[in-house]
């Protein structure tokens, strides 16, 4: 990534940029994006679950972004910066320091979990970086300062198993992961904010979203691994409150 230091004054238009991970932190991150916000007062912006927790810091703290059970609104104030990781699946929880289930759909800031070992990471931070590339770095260099997240290989092969379009019962889960049924809802809660079945239907949405836009609608529901269009519409009204052709023109728009 080149060394970039001069500061580009917000424009009309957010722009949102998503990055690999800085090479030292990939084994515990999926990814790293920044978000500039417009110039001029904007809509709230409709968060998607994702299975996901994010590390976020803004001109004036650090917070984290909690796993999601349900599509929230976030409201970002004209001009903002945003710098952010995305911890990969299983990494979150022993970075923190807590079971996820503690900050499911919640955004906390990091001094309220950390209390005064937030310094830790503060301190390394160039709290005066204006610019998004430099903003991105110097968080993931305090990130790698903190002691770089690694994931849970067991939860993060649970996460990629449950990401599969193939529903799977919670008993099969269970007996493939060598677990029994309540340590696997428990472990799942821990690593992740939400049990198994929860996730699943995430990560299936997601798929659907992510399925090519040259497709029909329909087609696109059965392979991300839904039924028919009933189970999409059902699922996608009780994550986002949204219909499907909605949350479309959404994302898109």
């Amino acid at each position: 990534m080149p060394r970039d230091t001069t500061h580009t004054p917000p424009s009309s238009a957010p722009a949102y940029r998503e990055v690999a991970p800085a090479a030292p932190l990939r084994a515990g991150l999926t990814c790293a994006w920044t978000y500039q916000a417009s110039s001029r007062p904007a809509p709230d912006v409709l968060v998607i679950p994702d299975g996901c927790v994010d590390l976020i810091w803004t001109d004036d703290e650090a917070f984290v972004a909690g796993p999601d059970p349900v599509a929230q609104p976030a409201s970002i104030a004209p001009g903002a910066l945003l710098a952010a990781v995305r911890f990969a699946p299983g990494a979150a929880q022993a970075f923190l320091g807590l079971p996820l289930r503690n900050i499911t759909g919640q955004r906390v800031a990091l001094r309220d979990l950390w209390g005064s070992r937030t310094r830790r990471l503060t301190d390394a931070l160039a709290l005066d970086a204006a610019d998004p590339v430099e903003r991105l770095r110097s968080l993931q260099h305090a990130i790698a300062h903190q002691g770089p997240p690694i994931a849970d290989p067991a939860m993060r092969a649970l996460f990629a198993r449950l990401d599969h379009s193939e529903a799977m019962p919670s008993s099969l889960l269970a007996r493939e992961f060598d677990i029994s049924e309540r340590s696997l809802r428990r472990r799942c809660h821990d690593a992740f904010g939400y049990g198994p079945k929860t996730l699943a239907r995430i990560l299936r949405l997601q798929r659907f979203l992510r399925a090519s836009s040259d497709f029909p609608l329909l087609r696109r529901a059965l392979e991300a691994g839904y039924g028919d269009a009933s189970h999409l519409v059902r699922d996608t009204r009780l994550l986002t409150g949204l219909t499907p052709t909605d949350l479309l023109a959404q994302r898109h728009g």
